[in-house]
């Protein structure tokens, strides 16, 4: 009992650490929020560093469902998902582990859908060569006019549907606005949803030809020619990749398919007896935790290792 404890508590730091992490930008405001601040100035400044963790929320929406979905409506999700394990799960695990496993759980939409904008940026990054081609072409045609050639690039579709999606929402935002900072922040918002240098590059000169009206074809073709060197280098690295992927997500399942098949068939337990060990002692209950929460995560480190984004 204390050995599975100790391995529930390790467990669970680890997961907090690793959910502070991702998290760490957005919420180091909100301790200067607490603090206040004499003046009106520092104080709203605060403030919008409070919410940041809502604009962090909004952004990685926009870039997985194009907006949607708002971040009020996964801030309920996740609040009714930690309620709902708290309330099953309590009288197995005690209030305090309860509240950790109904964390641990809570935690899962924001994961998938890190995992899923991570699927896009990596699908996006690919993107980076016909869409900097793209806007070559249509930058000359529209003689150096950034707005319309972002309104032809968009409508040409073709094989850029991550790109041209994001291009499109982008040359809404700017088609709206002419305030500095709000054309900032549409071009920060579309850099964020491709998730590369090369895409903050393209949005910061698509920033400056839009505030200054600057030629800006030399940059797009310096661009064009990293991303040539990049996909290279990306070519000779999926080379070197095994398959740990494929290995991961068969071999865990079917072990986990295995100890059921073993308990049921050769030591005699009926489906009603496993389950009821599994899911309804504490021991069967924080191993299976462990185990879920633990194939999330090598799910998770294995896209980032294995798939990496076309970049340089």
């Amino acid at each position: 009992m204390t050995a599975i404890t100790l391995v529930s508590a390790f467990l669970y730091m680890v997961f907090l650490a690793g959910l502070l992490l991702l998290v760490r930008k957005q919420i180091s405001g909100i301790p200067e929020l607490l603090l206040g601040g004499r003046r009106l100035r520092v104080r709203k400044r605060k403030r919008e560093q409070a919410f940041s963790l809502v604009s962090h929320l909004d952004d990685v929406l926009a870039a997985v469902t194009g907006g949607r979905v708002k971040p009020s409506a996964l801030i309920t999700l996740t609040l009714g998902l930690g309620v709902l394990i708290f309330a099953s799960s309590a009288s197995v695990l005690g209030a305090a582990r309860a509240l950790l496993t109904a964390l641990l759980f809570a935690s899962v939409p924001y994961l998938a859908l890190r995992l899923r904008l991570e699927k896009i940026r990596r699908k996006g990054s690919f993107e980076g060569e016909e869409l900097i081609s793209l806007l070559i072409s249509q930058y000359w045609i529209s003689s150096c006019n950034i707005f319309d050639t972002l309104e032809k690039s968009a409508a040409s579709g073709g094989p850029i549907k991550v790109t041209g999606r994001l291009m499109s929402a982008l040359l809404i935002e700017l088609r709206a606005t002419g305030n500095a900072e709000k054309i900032a922040a549409a071009t920060n918002r579309f850099a964020y949803g491709i998730g590369t240098n090369w895409g903050r590059l393209l949005a910061y000169h698509i920033k400056a030809a839009a505030l200054t009206g600057c030629d800006i074809s030399l940059a797009l073709e310096d661009l064009m020619v990293q991303l040539r060197e990049a996909r290279a280098l990306a070519e000779e690295r999926k080379r070197i990749n095994g398959e740990a992927v494929r290995i991961t997500v068969l071999l865990i399942p079917l072990l986990y398919a295995g100890t059921v098949f073993v308990s049921v068939a050769k030591l005699g337990l009926s489906p009603l007896e496993f389950l009821r060990n599994q899911f309804y002692t504490y021991e069967g209950l924080s191993l299976f935790a462990a185990m879920a929460f633990l194939f999330m995560l090598n799910l998770g480190l294995l896209q980032l290792i294995m798939n990496r984004k076309l970049d340089f």
